[in-house]
């Protein structure tokens, strides 16, 4: 396995931002409480949002502003650790093709699989299910977030469910984004085969898939094992490298080089393109970042918001605004192109063993307030 080693240069960087986050600028205001870990959102076009709630296997309604008081629909779920409701998306021709997709730990047959439920108003009626994906025994790794692209096929991350050879199989899911048809079947230009549904791979523990609406580009989030935490452009039939490679520099070995890298782990969740440029979440430390786009070299990040609770989705509503799925809500960033919280600076030297020390407080309170998510996103 092939791992960046970080100059010491780079490691002086890495401590400052841990030592030293700094206070948010963006205006963010709360939506909507009362929600049990929502951890996907999508919008209807008619400006309702829907909402998963990962252990409880509901998925709820916000309406105007209101957490409506019955859920949409129940889904029996695997409720521990990485598993249990952890995707949600709307067929791209909502309501006209009343289509919820879900992507869900069965407790009966113990794997992961997407169903579609019509909508029938507030209520959820007929299920089909469309995939059936890999074991849900290790508990951990399961993916789950869910896009449907411009050319109106369903992206569907899945996880290497702890088994990480699966990842460099392309005729295994595991480890993998997929492309399907809505009605689960493989579309006849997929990279890999007419009968493969797999669009790329070497992948880890996806954690959020998003769609630039203006170029088309696919954005994916992973979450490395103990760092090495991805932003990847997805392209068909792309090798990301995991478990071979860690980072970049995996070009001359033909694997996909990630556009941004964090040696230290951040946990990156959800993301949403917005305004022009690309914005994810972190549940480790309660930041969205953004991306600058079109891309630069080298690429441009900045801190736009910070959460004092774990983030695991955006998403874009009909109002312009972005939405931030948290562990406490719903809340809402209502300034386009908020500025942005100024990067850290390079310390001097004389500042680098506080710096150090303040890394090692910082690592054991973040150990201690991720623990949950630790419990039930294993990195």
């Amino acid at each position: 396995m092939t791992r960046r080693i970080l100059s010491a240069a780079a490691l002086l960087c890495v401590l400052s931002v841990t030592a030293a986050h700094p206070v948010a600028a963006a205006e963010i205001e709360r939506v909507v409480s009362g929600l049990e870990l929502p951890v996907s959102m999508a919008f209807s076009p008619d400006g309702r949002l829907f909402v998963a709630e990962q252990h409880r296997g509901d998925i709820r309604i916000v309406e105007d502003g209101r957490l409506l008081p019955d859920p949409f629909a129940h889904i029996d779920v695997v409720d521990t650790f990485e598993q249990g409701l952890l995707g949600i998306a709307l067929h791209p021709e909502f309501p006209r093709e009343p289509w919820v997709y879900a992507y869900y730990s069965d407790p009966v047959l113990r794997i992961n699989r997407v169903l579609r439920i019509r909508a029938q108003g507030d209520v959820g009626g007929e299920r089909e299910s469309i995939l059936d994906l890999l074991t849900t025994e290790r508990g951990y790794h399961n993916g789950g977030d869910m896009a449907f692209g411009p050319d109106g096929m369903l992206y569907v991350t899945v996880g290497d469910v702890h088994e990480e050879d699966r990842a460099q199989d392309p005729n295994d899911p595991g480890g993998k984004v997929l492309r399907v048809a809505p009605g689960g079947s493989v579309p006849p230009d997929n990279p890999f085969g007419a009968d493969n549904p797999v669009y790329s791979m070497g992948h880890r523990n996806s954690f959020g898939i998003c769609v630039d609406p203006a170029s088309g580009d696919l954005w994916e989030t992973e979450n490395g094992p103990s760092g090495d935490d991805e932003v990847n452009l997805l392209r068909a039939g792309a090798n990301f490298g995991w478990p071979e490679q860690l980072g970049p520099g995996g070009l001359d070995r033909g694997y996909e080089d990630p556009v941004l890298d964090f040696p230290e782990s951040i946990v990156p969740t959800g993301c949403a393109v917005w305004d022009g440029d690309l914005y994810f979440a972190s549940y480790a430390d309660g930041a969205v970042r953004r991306l600058r786009l079109p891309l630069q070299d080298p690429p441009v990040v900045e801190v736009v918001a910070d959460m004092d609770f774990g983030i695991t989705d955006l998403a874009v509503g009909p109002d312009g605004a972005l939405y931030i799925a948290a562990t406490d809500g719903i809340h809402r960033l209502g300034e386009r192109n908020p500025a942005s919280i100024p990067g850290p600076t390079a310390a001097p030297s004389s500042a680098l063993p506080w710096i150090a020390g303040a890394a090692v407080v910082g690592l054991v309170l973040l150990v201690r307030l991720t623990g949950e998510r630790r419990a039930h996103r294993q990195r």
